[in-house]
């Protein structure tokens, strides 16, 4: 039984000599360190050893991928709804960020790639109408005679409607345009005085304005990088040029050295953020 610390006090005071009792009791009423102590003779552990698991529970704990499924988020945040995932996003001040399509979520913004394939479709419907619209303006434009023939023959079925009409009526009761005499006189189209001599007349003049046409090359189109030499084999040094970004649409300045009839070099100022596209009109 231990002995209180007072007692124990009261043995070893100055001038007192403890007895071999007394030694022994002292002794005994502390627990030596070779000597093991109890789980039942500390007071509450027992209890405490109760409450905690077993090594086998805590490893499972730990290897549960699940364990704190509804508090945490897993490494590879499948357990996330989409609320959690705008929150997380709202919290991390990405959720004006800019995105791209991935997977099944569809992004905020176009990539390179689909950008460039848009401007790709825009940039042939332009180039498309821009064609179109340069044969209008160089038909428009051009002083060729061969065009103020096409408008004379226009001109004279306008203002001679009613002829055309009488030689409709004419084949449909079975005349052939041989016995039909023309009203008008056209001089400077030489003698012709029947409808089939004007018919084989204006074939004719239609025909060599169309060859005319389709032989002569007036405008060469090419698209470059940067400064370049160009073989456009239009045979002239006398031409206009037009140079404009594809990308930004904006016409760019650039220096021009003929080097004979069919070649030319052109010069930028700086080299070009995109490519040029190159239109060369012969005049």
């Amino acid at each position: 039984m231990a002995v209180p610390l007072t007692t124990i006090f009261s043995w070893f005071e100055k001038g007192d000599t403890p007895t071999q009792d007394q030694f022994q009791q002292t002794f005994s009423s502390f627990r030596h360190l070779e000597e093991k102590i109890k789980i039942d003779e500390v007071a509450g552990l027992p209890e405490a050893f109760q409450k905690t698991l077993s090594t086998e529970t805590f490893t499972n704990h730990l290897n549960d991928e699940n364990a704190h499924n509804s508090v945490l988020a897993k490494l590879n945040a499948s357990n996330l709804t989409p609320a959690n995932i705008d929150q997380w996003k709202e919290k991390l001040k990405i959720n004006l960020a800019a995105t791209i399509d991935g997977g099944e979520e569809p992004g905020n913004v176009y990539t390179k790639q689909q950008i460039g394939e848009i401007v790709s479709v825009f940039q042939a419907k332009d180039d498309e109408m821009l064609e179109q619209i340069e044969i209008i303006n160089q038909m428009l434009a051009s002083d060729d005679v061969n065009l103020d023939k096409i408008q004379e023959i226009v001109d004279y079925i306008k203002e001679n409607r009613q002829q055309i009409e009488l030689i409709k009526d004419a084949l449909v009761n079975g005349s052939s345009d041989d016995e039909i005499r023309l009203i008008g006189s056209y001089a400077n189209w030489s003698a012709v005085t029947h409808q089939n001599q004007f018919n084989d007349l204006v074939y004719g003049k239609i025909q060599h304005v169309e060859e005319e046409v389709a032989s002569e090359k007036i405008t060469y189109e090419q698209r470059v990088r940067g400064d370049s030499v160009i073989k456009h084999d239009l045979n002239t040094l006398s031409f206009v040029i037009d140079a404009y970004d594809i990308i930004t649409m904006f016409t760019v300045p650039l220096k021009v050295r003929r080097i004979d009839t069919n070649s030319i070099e052109v010069l930028f100022d700086s080299i070009p953020p995109n490519i040029i596209q190159l239109t060369i009109k012969k005049i």
